[in-house]
């Protein structure tokens, strides 16, 4: 349960190459009369030499020796009023060995068939004599995440596996997939967290683009640095950032060699880490509480099995706490947990009887059981949200800050 978040999702290992523009010297304008005209060359001379050109040509890096060369990073958000909408992500890849050829051969993309699906718009190899070899539906699979395989209740969790044909080095790979989202994950609602490469792969055109209606409300935070550009035209609102990482893997690695512990721990500080794009329609904290409530409400009703077994489980313990603990404990050490982050998936639980019946579920189902049996036996449990790998950030209230749930139980005047 320590992976962060949807929105995103796909992991990449990116390179992209880039030009330097050279620099103009900073030498005082002359014109007309005033300015001195150079002598001509003596006849036969060779022409003279544009020292500074030469030293700019040096510094250019060169990304010859990558194995790839991303040279196109496109990311699309589309959203309605009612939370539906899509999200696309666009890549042209220059392959340039046998290891790019292995790492970008067959391409995975996850998806959540309870509200999403899953379209390739083209998956292309273009070959250096301009030829062009184009994936076809016989080149995709459709499968059950790993995670959904051992776990048969998560079933709306899937990829497709793309194989890409006829990739070998030299060649150019240009793939668009869309994410179709047919089911708002919360009715009237859509939140964007984004982040873009900056460390690593080297992307000189790293684009995002989040296309709402004009009229949705929206509360919108971006990191020092990445601010974006905003139109409005036919009743929709257009956000759009770009991009730079101009780093080669090779120099962050040598960066990484020369820091000290010190600096490692300040780069791991959950205060610090954040989204550098973070859009949410919810304008509270309590608009996102009632939203969950409502999620999970009719799932923590026990049902006469759960009842039995709550009184079960208390039968000889004399405190409030005993009682709690011993549920807490039958709960925790019965039902397998199954690593799944909140919000990749589903965010609702599953019904605790369900829960019961088929003996393991993730943090949001292990604690709607316990929620279910604790009611059982008369008392409460509460679910906490929380990110169990930053800071929240308390300016943005948006479900996509959480990835885990724990259970908050009142004794008395404390909280368990």
């Amino acid at each position: 349960m320590f992976s962060p978040r949807n929105a995103q999702i796909i992991a990449v290992l990116l390179t992209l190459s880039f030009l330097f523009a050279t620099p103009f010297p900073a030498a005082r304008a002359q014109t007309g009369a005033n300015k001195p005209q150079d002598p001509p060359p003596p006849a036969g001379s060779k022409p003279p030499v544009n020292k500074q050109k030469t030293e700019a040509e040096k510094q250019k890096p060169d990304y010859s020796q990558e194995a790839v060369v991303v040279e196109q990073l496109t990311t699309g958000y589309r959203y309605e009023r009612d939370g539906t909408g899509q999200r696309d992500l666009t890549m042209r890849v220059k392959i340039q060995s046998d290891a790019g050829v292995e790492r970008f051969g067959q391409l995975v993309f996850p998806y959540t068939s309870a509200n999403e699906k899953l379209e390739m718009d083209y998956v292309r190899v273009r070959k250096a004599d301009g030829s062009v070899v184009n994936a076809t539906a016989s080149d995709i699979q459709d499968l059950s995440a790993p995670l959904a395989r051992e776990a048969p209740i998560y079933t709306d969790l899937r990829q497709k596996h793309i194989t890409v044909p006829g990739l070998r080095p030299g060649d150019q790979l240009e793939y668009r997939l869309v994410w179709n989202i047919y089911r708002a994950l919360a009715q009237n609602h859509f939140w964007v967290e984004h982040d873009f490469v900056t460390r690593g792969p080297i992307v000189p055109a790293d684009e995002l683009t989040v296309n709402i209606p004009a009229a949705s409300k929206v509360k919108l935070k971006t990191e020092p640095g990445y601010d974006a550009t905003i139109k409005e035209e036919n009743g929709r609102r257009i956000y759009t950032w770009k991009q730079a990482q101009l780093k080669r893997a090779a120099d962050e690695e040598e960066k990484e060699k020369e820091k000290t512990e010190e600096e490692e721990v300040e780069e791991r500080d959950p205060d610090e880490i954040r989204p550098h794009v973070q859009l949410t329609t919810f304008q509270s904290w309590d608009e996102v509480g009632q939203w969950y409530a409502a999620l999970q409400r009719d799932r923590v009703v026990p049902d006469e099995k759960i009842k039995i077994k709550a009184e079960e489980i208390i039968k000889g313990h004399s405190t409030e706490k005993e009682k709690i603990t011993a549920l807490y404990e039958y709960v925790a050490k019965n039902f397998r947990y199954v690593s799944l982050s909140l919000g990749q998936g589903r965010y609702q639980p599953h019904a605790a009887p369900e829960v019961m019946s088929n003996q393991y579920g993730d943090c949001k189902d292990k604690h709607t059981l316990l929620a279910s049996m604790l009611a059982a036996t008369g008392r409460r449990a509460y679910p906490v949200l929380i990110n169990s790998a930053r800071k929240l950030d308390v300016d943005v209230p948006s479900p996509g800050q959480f990835d885990h749930v724990i259970s908050a139980i009142p004794i008395g005047e404390e909280t368990l």
